[in-house]
């Protein structure tokens, strides 16, 4: 794991980092949501991915599974090469806005967030203040407004991929506390520079390697 920096834009991972993966000519983002105090769950998933992954984006609700990830990667090097070299965390309804880590360093925890990867800008937040139960309309003109080419969000547990009002919407589901009758999930997004065509795939998580999934939710609950 590189040293742990964060500045002025709330991204975590060295400026160096955040500009090679902005301009990069494909790259890979890790998508989790929703861990709920199941960091093992995480750890799961960065065992699988994160070593090939240029960013982890995480929309919130387990921000501190996040966090003592990480602090538990400062001594465990096997678990510091799999945590990708830039983070974007979100706070989420049950997420505080600063967290804790070593030697008095805290993070800062924004509610919104973007993203820059291989020219594509995308647009992170948990969801929570974006009318959810109204659909995600409000939330894509919020990203629309902020340059956004692409919507990452939590908070409804419920895998799911959309286009509202021209932007796709992704959630990656819970990776911990699935809802509709989904299993626990996570996704992975590849992006080529210059390239419109976003490829993503959601995973469900098994006892033993994920697996590709198509999300079919039987309900919408919160």
């Amino acid at each position: 794991m590189n040293t742990l920096e964060q500045g002025e834009s709330l991204l975590i991972g060295s400026n160096e980092a955040i500009g090679k993966l902005a301009q990069k000519d494909e790259s890979l983002i890790l998508v989790a949501s929703d861990s709920h105090g199941a960091s093992g769950m995480l750890q799961y998933i960065l065992q699988e991915w994160g070593g090939a992954s240029d960013a982890l984006v995480f929309c919130g609700d387990g921000v501190g599974d996040v966090c003592s990830l990480l602090s538990a990667a400062r001594g465990d090097e096997t678990l510091a090469r799999l945590i990708p070299p830039v983070i974007a965390l979100v706070q989420g309804n049950n997420d505080p806005g600063r967290y804790p880590l070593w030697d008095r360093l805290q993070i800062g925890v924004p509610l919104n967030q973007t993203l820059t990867a291989s020219g594509h800008t995308l647009f992170i937040t948990h969801g929570h203040r974006f009318s959810l139960y109204n659909g995600t309309a409000y939330l894509t003109n919020e990203a629309l407004s902020q340059g956004a080419g692409l919507v990452l969000y939590g908070h409804t547990h419920i895998a799911l991929a959309e286009c509202s009002t021209g932007l796709l919407t992704l959630n990656p589901g819970s990776c911990a506390r699935p809802r509709g009758g989904l299993p626990p999930s996570f996704m992975t997004l590849k992006l080529k520079k210059g390239s419109a065509y976003q490829d993503y795939t959601f995973y469900r998580i098994t006892g033993a390697k994920s697996i590709p999934f198509k999300p079919e939710p039987r309900g919408f609950y919160f």
